[in-house]
């Protein structure tokens, strides 16, 4: 019988290595069977955002229709569908149209970085010695990925890491974006609802019915491994691991995201990096390590003041 910690570890990172899987089979889905990013994120969150709002209503019942009958926090709710969820989702898979699964994936956990700028401008103190070393990793890890160690030298297209860095910066306005409505509703009910509510307003806005797909061998696997294991699987898994194990610990293995992402591009779709590239990768995932090792170490000390 597994104790709480070692279960919600596993679940964690099984949760990361399935967002992992969903970028490699974005990627599939775009450039093989020609579905458009646009098409892709609508369906993605709709049927997804189905899934959980069912899953968060059996779960708490009472709570569920409370909110649901409060237009204030539906509208919250809504809000951070379209500005945190639809917004993350949408550029991070117009970056791995234009670059590729894992390079996207890496790009986007550079988010941390931003998030200690955006909270040092806000309150106006410098960051501390180990975020200053983190931010310097992770422009050295970009900057390696982005031109191969030569400033003249994209290897990179341009649309390619512009997307990428964008979806870093729509992946902090998601971390940051729901925290009050996840303290007082739980992650599943707020993201449940904001994939469900967000997905059929970006569905009806953008007339994503007016998309095609070419059909291909493994286009029904590719979508099963997005929507099925990418997503529903995934969110539903990390955010109960994340319940057991605390969002510090969570935030760590979900670490094995981009890693599990390169690792699918290799395997499943052919990809090539070269050594500069996986050194570029241990640059950003050093950062993102030494930002979650200072939020730690932050949590042990007040739990000792306390």
């Amino acid at each position: 019988m597994l104790n709480k910690m070692v279960k919600g570890r596993i679940y964690t990172l099984i949760g990361a290595i399935g967002w992992g899987l969903s970028g490699a089979c974005g990627q599939y889905l775009m450039n093989d069977s020609a579905v458009s990013p646009i098409y892709l994120t609508a369906l993605r969150m709709i049927i997804a955002g189905v899934f959980l709002t069912i899953l968060a209503f059996f779960k708490q019942p009472e709570q569920f229709k409370t909110l649901i009958s409060t237009p204030k926090e539906m509208f919250q709710i809504l809000y951070f569908g379209i500005f945190g969820l639809m917004l993350c989702q949408l550029t991070y898979l117009i970056a791995i149209h234009d670059s590729n699964a894992g390079t996207a994936t890496v790009l986007q956990y550079t988010c941390p970085i931003l998030i200690v700028i955006y909270v040092s401008l806000k309150e106006k103190t410098a960051p501390t010695v180990m975020e200053f070393v983190a931010i310097f990793f992770a422009l050295v890890g970009t900057f390696v990925i982005a031109t191969h160690g030569n400033p003249f030298n994209l290897s990179l297209t341009p649309t390619g890491l512009f997307w990428g860095i964008i979806s870093a910066f729509t992946y902090a306005l998601y971390t940051l974006l729901p925290g009050k409505l996840i303290y007082r509703w739980g992650s599943l009910m707020v993201c449940g609802l904001g994939l469900l509510s967000g997905g059929i307003l970006f569905y009806v806005v953008t007339a994503s019915w007016q998309y095609t797909i070419q059909w291909q061998p493994y286009t029904l696997f590719a979508f099963f491994g997005i929507i099925g294991i990418g997503t529903i699987l995934a969110y539903t898994l990390y955010l109960e691991g994340v319940a057991l194990i605390g969002p510090v610990q969570g935030s760590l293995l979900a670490s094995a995201e981009p890693i599990s992402s390169v690792f699918f591009s290799i395997i499943l779709l052919g990809e090539v990096f070269e050594g500069i590239d996986i050194l570029g990768i241990v640059f950003i995932l050093i950062a993102v390590y030494l930002i979650t090792m200072k939020e730690q170490l932050q949590e042990k000390h007040m739990r000792i003041e306390k």
